[in-house]
C-alpha cells in the first residue's frame, strides 16, 4: 500500500515578501541569505521551495508525526546555520567538506544524515509545528544571542523551564549574585521587548504581523505564546546552538537539571 504523504502548511508562501522571490534561482537565494543578513525573506523562501521535499523524505522513513515534525524543525535549525557555508561551483555546491550536484542534492543528503540519530520518545518531544514555524524558531534564537548575559538567564529559565523569579533569584543568590525581584522582572520585561526588536523587520512582518502588509507598519507586541512557542527539543536536552527561545516542559530528571546547569554556566559566562 502507497503511504499517504502530507505536508506542513505554510502560508509564509503567500505572502507577498515571499512570492517574488520563488522565481529567484536557488543561487540567488542563497547568495542574497549571505550578504543580507538584516533579512529574513530568503531563509523563508528557500524553506517555502525545499520544506515539501524535506518533509516527504522523513515520512517516507517511517516515523510518527510527532517525531516528522521534530525532525523537520531540527533539519531546518541545522541549514540555517549551514547555509553560509554553501558555495557554488561548477560541478554543483559545496558546504565545508560536503559536495552535491545540486542545493537540492545536499539538503536531501542532510535529511538522510539526520534520520540516521537516535530520537526521543513521543511522550518527551514538545515541539508544535504549526505553533513555531522553523524559521521563526531560528531568527528568535539568533535574535536571543543579542542579548545581555543576565536578561538570556531571566527568558531561558523563566520561559523555557518555567522557573519563577523567585527560584531564579534564589538560585542566583546560591551563587553569590543578588538581585532584587523588581530588577529581574524588569530584564524579563526588557527581553521580551528587544528579542522582538532584534527580528529581521521582514520576519516580524512575516510572522507577527500577518494583516500587515507594509515594512513600515507600526510594530505589534506579539504575544508570549508567539515568543515562545514549544521547545524543538527532548525535555531538558540541548542542541549544539545558541540558548533556544521556545517553552517547553521542564522536568526534574538529573539530566534535565544537569542540563539546564550547564545552560546557565554558559550564560553567565557571556
Amino acid at each position: 500500500m502507497v503511504k499517504a504523504l502530507s505536508f506542513p502548511m505554510m502560508a509564509e508562501r503567500q505572502h507577498p515578501l515571499i512570492q517574488p522571490l520563488l522565481t529567484l534561482s536557488d543561487a540567488e537565494l542563497i547568495q542574497a541569505f549571505q550578504n543580507q543578513r538584516d533579512r529574513g525573506c530568503y531563509f523563508v523562501a528557500l524553506y517555502c521551495r525545499y520544506g515539501p521535499l524535506v518533509y516527504s523524505v522523513l515520512q517516507h522513513h517511517g516515523r510518527s508525526p510527532v517525531q516528522v515534525d521534530y525532525l523537520f524543525a531540527k533539519v531546518w535549525h541545522g541549514l540555517f546555520f549551514s547555509f553560509d557555508l554553501v558555495e557554488f561551483t561548477p560541478e554543483g555546491v559545496k558546504v565545508g567538506d560536503e559536495e552535491a550536484r545540486s542545493l537540492r542534492n545536499w539538503i536531501v543528503n542532510r535529511t538522510a544524515t539526520l534520520i540516521q540519530e537516535d530520537l526521543p520518545g513521543i511522550e518527551h518531544i514538545t515541539y508544535v509545528l504549526q505553533d513555531a514555524p522553523p524559521p521563526l524558531w531560528c531568527y528568535l534564537e539568533a535574535s536571543l544571542a543579542y542579548l545581555s548575559p543576565l536578561s538570556r538567564l531571566v527568558l531561558v529559565t523563566t520561559q523555557t523551564f518555567h522557573w519563577s523569579l523567585e527560584r531564579l533569584r534564589a538560585y542566583l543568590d546560591l551563587q553569590g549574585e543578588t538581585y532584587s525581584l523588581e530588577e529581574l522582572h524588569q530584564h524579563l520585561e526588557e527581553g521580551l521587548a528587544r528579542i522582538v526588536e532584534y527580528l529581521p523587520p521582514d520576519i516580524r512582518q512575516i510572522y507577527l504581523m500577518p494583516n500587515r502588509m507594509s515594512e513600515d507598519s507600526p510594530a505589534v507586541q506579539p504575544t508570549l505564546e508567539e515568543l515562545f512557542p514549544n521547545r524543538v527539543e527532548e525535555v531538558g536536552a540541548h542542541l549544539d546552538s545558541p540558548p533556544g527561545a521556545s517553552v517547553g516542559e521542564a522536568t526534574e530528571t538529573t539530566d534535565s537539571i544537569d542540563n539546564l546547569l550547564a545552560e546557565w554556566e554558559r550564560i553567565l559566562s557571556g
